[in-house]
């Protein structure tokens, strides 16, 4: 089976100069921020370009929180993403990549159930084929998504399930305290988030090692075979396939120079393609 690898590239310089960096890295797919990652404000998008890739997605803001317990910050968020899901349809873009939210100390039902009403409020005044693709998180403080049972009260209690995804980040993952290092362990793992979702929902990986350890609630990404992941856990990965069926992504750091090519190759060696 071949793999679709992609990367996290920046779109500063316009989306044209993106696309030639993803023919130059060779990859089958790419993500892209949906605005600037660190605010909610309206911004112009960049130049309407034809996107010549089946699939691409966007990532939202960092500041998005569909939990959150304070008004300006949820009714800010909510409209945020209903943007972008409007820009990220009209450019053909297969998805939008959400992180969860935070429930702030509200508590996690509550958070939770923040986050379906948002949900409904933004699929009930759009029509898009772009999915709102919800991101599994390392859980630290009051953040939720890191257990599975989280994705699935959300998705049990939506009316309209076929517009949202799921992504699995792997350092998220293993910060989270799923060890995804030897095939036994991510058999257990893979069997534990799909017994309780329905793995037709996964529609892609976050494909990055990890700085914390096992456990640690760090969200901080390394490069492929260089965290505490580890080469053994990503050739050990690569197996599965489920796995290997579905859009890799890397967002392992940009430096030094060259690090998107290099993670790429180790992804591609270790796969057995080299």
């Amino acid at each position: 089976m071949n793999l679709c690898l992609g990367a996290h590239l920046f779109i500063s310089k316009g989306l044209s100069k993106t696309i030639e960096e993803a023919y130059r890295l060779e990859l089958c797919t790419f993500q892209f921020f949906s605005r600037n990652p660190r605010s909610l404000r309206s911004l112009k998008k960049p130049e309407r370009v034809e996107i010549p890739f089946k699939v691409f997605f966007l990532h939202s803001p960092y500041l998005l929180n569909l939990a959150s317990p304070e008004e300006y910050i949820y009714s800010s968020s909510k409209q945020a993403l209903l943007e972008d899901l409007l820009w990220g349809d009209s450019i053909g873009a297969t998805g939008i990549v959400v992180h969860p939210g935070s429930h702030k100390g509200s508590g996690r039902e509550n958070g939770l159930r923040r986050i379906i009403y948002a949900l409904e409020e933004i699929m009930d005044r759009t029509d898009t084929k772009c999915k709102i693709i919800l991101e599994n998180t390392s859980g630290s403080g009051t953040e939720l998504g890191s257990s599975p049972e989280d994705f699935r009260f959300i998705i049990d209690n939506l009316r309209d399930k076929s517009r949202i995804g799921i992504c699995l980040d792997t350092c998220h993952l293993f910060t989270a305290g799923f060890d995804i290092r030897t095939r036994d362990n991510i058999a257990e793992t893979f069997n534990r988030w799909f017994t309780v979702i329905d793995p037709v929902y996964l529609m892609l990986f976050h494909t990055n090692d990890s700085k914390g350890s096992l456990g640690s609630r760090l969200d901080r990404h390394n490069h492929i075979g260089e965290g505490e992941i580890g080469e053994e856990g990503f050739k050990n990965l690569l197996t599965f396939e489920l796995f290997r069926s579905r859009p890799l992504i890397i967002e392992t750091p940009k430096e030094p120079e060259g690090s998107d090519e290099k993670n790429l190759k180790k992804l591609r060696t270790l796969a057995n393609l080299h």
